[in-house]
Formats: C-alpha cells, structure tokens, sequence
C-alpha cells in the first residue's frame, strides 16, 4: 500500500477514536476554561517539551482561536533554539517559566505532552496543584507507562502527567511515535501525534466558544489579518490583551 495512503488512513483511525472515546473529556476540559474566562482567569497553553510546543502555538494569534489563550513558548524548551538542548529535562526550570508567563490562581493550564514524563512537564503539574489552577492535560497515559519510573529522563519523582492532571486527555500516540512501515526501513516514519494534539487543542477552542455563547458571552476571537477589516477588528482585541499575553 502507498505510504501516504497508510498514513492518512492512520491518522483518520486515531481522529475517530478521539471522537469516540474522547469527546466527554473534551467538554469537560471545555467547560472548566469557559469557567475560568467567564471568572476573568487566563487561559494558558503549554507544549512542555519539543515538538509538543507546535500545540501551544496554534493558539498564538490564531484566527480562529480565543484571545485569552496565552501561548508558553519558552526559547529554552523551542526545537527553533536548538533541539537537543534538553532543557525540559532539567529540574526546576519550569517554576521559573510559570513566573515569567504569570501562571496564577484563577487561570487554568492546558498542558500538551505525549510521555509526560520530563522534569518540565511533572515539575508544571506539580506547580499547578500547589496553586490550585486547574490542569488539563493532552497526552498518553500508555505511552508514558513504557518508560521505566527510574529511568533517566524521567523526573526524579517517577511520575507521569496523567496522574497529575485535573482532567487527561488520550491522544493515543504509539510506541515511537512514527506510524508508517516503509518495506527496506528498520523503523517506522512520519509521527502523528502533532495532527492529533492540534485537532484536539482546535476542538477544545470551539468548544468554548460555543459553552460562552450559551451562556451569552461573547468570546474575543481573533480574525484573519488578511481580510478587508481584519487589522482594525484584531487591533481592538490586541489592545485587550496586550498586558496579558507575552508574545502579541
């Protein structure tokens, strides 16, 4: 079978599953940030470690996407300043992001990682618990559970996000992440977790929107800056938000 043909019909498998076995959690995650905004908290958003970082940027002055989601995009935990640098395995590192983003009582975090398992993910949950903000967390409790609880790159704790998380969303990512065989290759190529975390993160954002609207609130969504009004409409929303959110 063509390789692309394996992997689109892959990654429609594991979309539907989301669907199916995900959507209640979903809404939950939904209604706490809907929560939250209607309560005047903030609504944060972080790929702790590597790629996962593509999630919390798809929230970033996206047209679509809520104005209240502040993007963590720490320089120190970006594949764009250097991939292997290893930061989110260093202990401590992410009580000193937490400051500088001013994750505080009354916000809620979403937190976007499939191990769950390095010192930055584990040491934000544990700093989200000691400040009651409620954490909602993208990941796969599987996939975390391959990884031996002593093993180095883990947080010297030995836990995982799932345990940690207020409310835990399964993106199923599999052992080694990759999911196409290719006939003449030792491993399997192209990862799909990046598609399904995003899926996730956009179906979560109208999800809100849609339990605001309910309620008779009107969300703060930012436009396309390319459409004929798009800079006027976003300019209102940005001098909202500027104070609040790091990288407008």
């Amino acid at each position: 079978m063509d390789s692309t043909l394996i992997f689109y019909k892959e990654v429609i498998a594991t979309l539907d599953r989301v669907v199916k076995e995900q959507s209640q959690n979903i809404e939950k995650a939904a209604t706490i940030i809907a929560d939250t905004i209607q309560a005047g908290g903030m609504f944060h958003i972080f790929g702790s470690g590597g790629h996962s970082n593509m999630a919390a940027i798809e929230m970033c002055h996206r047209a679509g996407n809520l104005c209240c989601a502040n993007a963590i995009l720490d320089p120190g935990l970006s594949c764009e300043h250097g991939a292997t640098r290893w930061n989110e395995r260093v202990v401590g590192y992410a009580n000193e992001v937490m400051r500088y983003y001013r994750v505080k009582e009354g916000d809620v975090m979403l937190q976007i990682n499939a191990f769950g398992i390095n010192a930055v993910t584990i040491d934000t949950a544990n700093y989200c618990r000691e400040h009651n903000i409620p954490l909602i967390a993208i990941t796969c409790p599987e996939l975390s559970d391959t990884v031996d609880r002593k093993q180095h790159n883990r947080h010297p704790s030995g836990a995982s996000l799932y345990e940690l998380a207020d409310v835990v969303i399964n993106d199923y990512t599999p052992i080694g992440e990759a999911i196409v065989p290719i006939e003449g290759c030792t491993y399997k190529a192209s990862p799909a977790s990046t598609i399904i975390n995003l899926f996730i993160v956009d179906s979560i954002n109208a999800k809100v929107c849609e339990i605001l609207a309910e309620r008779g609130i009107k969300p703060d969504v930012w436009v396309s800056g390319n459409g004929a009004d798009g800079d006027r409409l976003n300019q209102k929303n940005m001098d909202k938000w500027f104070w609040r959110l790091r990288h407008i």
